[in-house]
């Protein structure tokens, strides 16, 4: 995966055909959505892996990530069942920066479930300030203020806004992109080939199928290259210390597979 602290790099090769001109730069953007989906319609995450293969489609750049967060709890905050935000990981031209923020209201407006209240926000890896991030991490613990969140984003430079219904949307969208950036918080929903995996693979070949940092126990220990390890049928890694990490456990009694991924339960305990 992607872990760069700068702001351009150059284009790689697999990029010429479809995306980006050769030779130009790319950004890295951030695009946090928080669409406060309603009972019986597509969630937030759906709709975030629905925007990257639209921003794909029409040729603005490379989706890198999708990530969830996790917000605060509370009769105070409408939500379905939990008060969650998305962040998408974007690589794009810096050239093509205000077709792109069309193009995400755009899509957002379009598509938004029914009655939410839908909002969200962009930025370069560049701009997110200390007080975005600081920000950020009290949306897990408090009940923050729309007209705060679009002051805290606005003196950093970063392009927000509450879309439809009361716009309380904003707030999730500012803090998810925040926590993303932050790299302490939240699962991943969407890598390079993650959706395929199922069943059980040697270290090696998750390692080259899925553009994972690392695969390692709670407390770091990774397998070896050679074992064999059942990621089952949901696989979600977790960003811990700016990387993508795929959780394991060591298995002492299945003669099929040495190691395991943490079931979805544990998962959810450590990131929701």
């Amino acid at each position: 995966m992607l872990v760069n602290l700068g702001y351009y790099h150059p284009v790689p090769e697999s990029y010429h055909d479809n995306f980006i001109t050769p030779g130009a730069d790319i950004m890295r953007f951030l695009i946090g959505l928080d669409d406060t989906d309603n009972p019986g319609t597509s969630s937030t995450g759906v709709l975030a892996r629905q925007l990257g293969e639209h921003l794909e489609e029409k040729g603005f750049g490379k989706l890198e990530s999708i990530t969830r967060h996790q917000l605060i709890q509370s009769p105070l905050v409408p939500c379905t069942t939990r008060n969650s935000a998305i962040c998408l990981t974007f690589e794009g031209d810096p050239n093509r920066r205000s077709e792109l923020e069309m193009a995400v209201r755009s899509f957002i407006m379009r598509e938004y479930a029914p009655g939410a209240n839908a909002g969200f926000a962009m930025a370069s890896w560049a701009q997110v300030s200390a007080e975005v991030f600081t920000w950020a991490r009290l949306a897990k613990t408090r009940v923050l203020n729309r007209l705060d969140a679009l002051r805290t984003a606005r003196a950093a430079g970063i392009a927000i806004a509450g879309l439809t219904g009361s716009g309380e949307g904003a707030i999730g969208a500012l803090a998810a992109l925040g926590l993303r950036f932050r790299g302490e918080d939240g699962r991943f929903l969407w890598l390079p080939n993650l959706e395929i995996l199922s069943g059980i693979y040697t270290y090696t070949e998750l390692m080259d199928l899925v553009p994972f940092d690392s695969i390692e126990t709670l407390k770091g220990k990774s397998p070896r290259p050679t074992v064999k390890i059942n990621v089952g049928e949901w696989v979600r890694p977790i960003l811990r210390e700016g990387r993508c990490v795929l959780l394991v456990e060591e298995e002492h009694k299945e003669k099929a597979y040495d190691w395991y991924t943490l079931d979805m339960d544990k998962v959810r305990e450590l990131t929701d």
